[in-house]
């Protein structure tokens, strides 16, 4: 539009037929006087007009509106506009056709004028629930550096009848942020989650700061689609990857491969030989045969198959191993008996320096055995071993990997993610009870806790050597085919804890095959929660009250950390807690990081545990304490995190990556109610660190190590110190049962801004430290990105 009044003393505003009013936000092309400006984009009529502006308009698919330009000064209407769905793009074609400057200087315009005014933009649309998303708005407003962070926006979302809809909003992320494009001015930014239905559909998100103009996003249906479906891509990982049958083909053996094999086995000093243990009952005689080949086609050659033949009468079976014409394999008739029994008949049969186990139905690469050697020539007091696998469904269809991490104590104690293709030495073998009958079922499970109990060294494969078959009695996909598998899962996993000397309760859980352990001798101990606050944090009193709330857990206390300078701030709203049963202190420091609040708090308190925690964040669930502090009923543990979560039910934190310059979080963006790849954000693993909102570590272990590094900013000191634990020997562990709320903290979106300056140089001094300290594969297998804490495939 062109005016002879400046738009700065206009406002603008949409009317539905209801009243309703949306705002209009005003784009000036041009300044006074620029009649080169208006000419080029209006043509010659317009030229000698001062003013050029666009006006910008929520588009609604079934509600015409009416535009209005609103005079300041006297708040009468000067100019109205008519505005309908189906004219408005008759209109727009004709204006590109008519006049293609002109449509192309308007095109997009808000995209290229963010800089001075609100602006709103939408960051993603995440499934939560089975029929609900999170719509993730940023809202942008100028605002000044001390300007009220609690200052109130009004977000209203609009269908696409021009309704408001009743929508359920909260506040992910609030800061004040340096501008973009100007370094000396401050912006406010919020980071919206709007819960709503996920039926694909055009809406309209307006947001009325205050003190600032208002402005809108629209969402057209099919960005919502696409929204959804860009989520989906972004968090689905590996077990879901449609192109993983055309990955394997490119990574695994070819012929050319396995000839090189055979004579990369032939420079060897050693060639152990390798005993496979299958038990064959009543299997369909083309598995067989294709079990049979796979041993066939192995690379390395130094090998014997023990077949313990335990089925029914059948003369297709006994025709198909008489036949295999192979000095190397064996066949042992022997009465059927349990899974576990009829397995010990074939140890017992071996004459291997390593035993491995293969399920009659199931097949495997030609180099499996040479990869295992390979890994025997490298570590040669290797224990157990095991490798990568997959699914092959009756089709040929090669799907669902499992791409392993390496020796996962923790995930080994809720299910066994071992499974396919176990190895273990005959040494250790010999050190250890075969499984009895009443663990069939579950004796691969039974005897890898065993072996990996005495174990030297514990070798993870990282290749794709093995094929678990699927068909209807296939456990794989029918689980309820072994009813008796459970329980006896269940019993390897509590003799295991037996072993070990640790009282333990093993119960089954939400999985088929995943079982979970309490330890009643961990609610003895006493944990001694460390609040530290770097800010005035306004919902600390809230947090706080709902923790004393809501916790079960007998033998804890609270210390709440403070600078000198907020020491009568925050004692006031210490005292609102007070008359409580249960002791909270303050504590007051000279200094101010949260490396040396942390510090100052664990040097007054004497109990076993400490446990640091944000005083943002929101306790979730009633045993979230108890479920970190069972884990230190253990030696070995050293740091145990919790589930973090957006306040809209996405995943915050479930543990975190390190890589060579990089550091994230594992199931970013997830729905709370996803399981995560292999079960990680349902079941407790040993992972790389754990955010420090929420970190319980061993009191005697953290002055062992040394307490965290001032060095490093909030964030960087709490992963600096789960490096430690683990150099020290000791495990990090993330507790998906443990589950709280935690704002997001916003880093600058400007690299000008002194903290995000600060954040950059201890992230890059971290890496400096760390970076030669890690091992690709050790929690994220080598065949995954490194990168990316959604555990996708690195092609």
């Amino acid at each position: 539009m062109t005016s002879e009044t400046d738009p700065e003393g206009l406002r603008a505003r949409a009317v539905t037929g209801d009243g309703t009013e949306l705002p209009c936000p005003l784009y000036h092309i041009g300044f006074p006087g620029e009649d080169s400006v208006a000419r080029r984009h209006w043509g010659e009529e317009d030229a000698g007009k001062p003013y050029s502006f666009v006006l910008a308009v929520p588009l609604f698919d079934h509600a015409d509106l009416s535009i209005q330009l609103i005079s300041k000064a006297s708040g009468e209407i000067v100019y109205a506009i008519p505005f309908g769905h189906l004219a408005t793009r008759i209109r727009s074609r004709m204006t590109y056709k008519l006049k293609p400057q002109a449509a192309s200087a308007i095109r997009d315009i808000d995209q290229r004028r963010l800089s001075g005014g609100t602006y709103l933009y939408v960051t993603g649309i995440y499934p939560v629930e089975e029929h609900e998303v999170s719509c993730r708005v940023c809202v942008r407003f100028p605002t000044s550096e001390d300007a009220n962070l609690h200052s109130h926006c009004n977000i209203e979302v609009f269908d696409s009848n021009a309704k408001q809809m009743d929508v359920v909003q909260v506040i992910l992320e609030d800061s004040v942020i340096s501008d973009p494009h100007d370094s000396y001015r401050k912006i406010r930014q919020l980071l919206v989650s709007i819960r709503m239905p996920d039926s694909p559909a055009s809406l309209c998100i307006t947001a009325h700061p205050d003190g600032a103009e208002p402005n809108f996003v629209g969402i057209p249906a099919s960005s919502f689609s696409g929204f959804i479906s860009g989520a989906y891509d972004y968090t689905k990982y590996v077990t879901f990857d449609d192109g993983y049958d055309t990955w394997f083909e490119q990574h695994r053996a070819t012929y050319s491969d396995v000839r090189n094999e055979h004579e990369s086995c032939e420079q060897w000093n050693s060639h152990p030989l390798i005993s496979i243990v299958t038990v064959v009952y009543n299997t369909p005689a083309a598995y067989l045969h294709a079990l049979i080949d796979s041993f066939k086609a192995q690379s390395y050659e130094h090998f014997e198959v023990i077949f313990v033949n335990v089925s029914d009468v059948s003369e297709q079976i006994d025709d198909i191993l008489s036949e295999i014409n192979d000095a190397r394999f064996r066949v042992i008739r022997a009465e059927n008996n349990s899974i576990a029994e009829n397995t010990n008949v074939g140890i017992k049969e071996s004459a291997g320096d390593y035993i491995a186990f293969v399920d009659h139905d199931d097949v495997i690469e030609p180099d499996a055995l040479y990869r295992y050697v390979s890994a025997i020539q490298h570590q040669p007091e290797a224990d157990l071993l095991y490798c990568d696998e997959d699914l092959l469904d009756e089709s040929g269809r090669y799907s669902t990997p499992m791409l392993k991490p390496d020796f996962n104590q923790d995930l080994l104690n809720s299910y066994n993610y071992v499974t396919h293709m176990l190895v273990v030495s005959k040494e250790i073998l010999n050190k250890v009870e075969l499984s009895p009958a009443d663990v069939s079922g579950a004796q691969d499970y039974d005897l890898t806790l065993k072996c990996a109990e005495r174990a030297r060294v514990i070798v993870h494969v990282p290749k794709i050597l093995y094929h678990w078959r699927t068909h209807r009695n296939s456990t794989s996909i029918n689980p309820d085919s072994k009813p008796y598998a459970q329980q006896a899962g269940r019993l390897a996993l509590m003799r295991h804890y037996q072993r070990i000397g640790i009282p333990a309760i093993v119960e089954d859980s939400e999985r088929h095959f995943h079982y979970r352990a309490h330890f009643p001798t961990a609610e003895t101990q006493r944990v001694n929660i460390v609040v530290p606050l770097e800010t005035e944090d306004t919902g600390v009193v809230g947090n706080l009250r709902k923790l004393l709330a809501v916790t079960e857990y007998n033998y804890y206390d609270i210390t709440i950390v403070v600078n000198n300078d907020k020491y009568e701030i925050i004692e006031e709203k210490v005292r609102e807690i007070a008359g409580s049963d249960i002791s909270i202190h303050l504590v007051s420091t000279n200094e101010s990081s949260h490396a040396a609040l942390c510090n100052a708090g664990a040097s007054k308190v004497n109990g076993d545990l400490l446990l640091f925690l944000d005083g943002d964040a929101e306790v979730a669930n009633q045993d979230w304490l108890r479920s970190m502090a069972d884990f230190f009923a253990r030696p070995e543990v050293g740091v145990v995190g919790a589930k973090l979560l957006d306040y809209d039910g996405l995943v915050q934190h479930g543990g975190m990556w390190i890589s060579p310059d990089g550091i994230g979080n594992y199931g970013d963006l997830m729905s709370y109610k996803d399981d995560g790849y292999l079960g990680t954000l349902l079941y407790p693993w040993d992972c790389a660190a754990v955010d420090g909102a929420c970190q319980m570590i061993r009191r005697s272990t953290f002055f062992e190590i040394g307490s965290f590094d001032k060095r490093y900013a909030s964030g960087i000191d709490a992963i600096d110190f789960c490096m430690r634990a683990r150099q020290h020997g000791y495990s990090v562990v993330f507790d998906p049962q443990s589950v709280l709320y935690h704002k997001r903290h916003a880093e600058s979106a400007s690299v000008n801004d002194t903290s995000a300056g600060k954040a950059c140089q201890h992230r890059a001094a971290f890496h400096a430290q760390w970076d030669g300290s890690l091992k690709a594969g050790e929690f994220t297998n080598p065949n995954l990105n490194q990168y990316d804490g959604h555990f996708k495939l690195k092609w």
